[in-house]
């Protein structure tokens, strides 16, 4: 199954490999995408958006 991600959805994946987890801000909705699809996690503690594997996963496949 591909997973089909906004072009917002696919730079803020590609900037967690540069940004802490913790410190990105993103969009809600593009936040959203990517906790719908599984890509990403919100941490119960002030909120910040976390990579999962499976985003990291995606993120290997698809930018090679």
């Amino acid at each position: 199954m591909d997973i089909s991600l906004s072009p917002e959805a696919i730079w803020s994946l590609k900037s967690f490999d540069h940004i802490p987890d913790s410190q990105a801000t993103l969009p809600r909705p593009v936040a959203d995408e990517l906790l719908t699809c599984g890509l990403a996690y919100e941490s119960r503690l002030g909120g910040a958006i976390n990579m999962t594997a499976a985003g990291r996963r995606w993120l290997t496949r698809h930018t090679e």
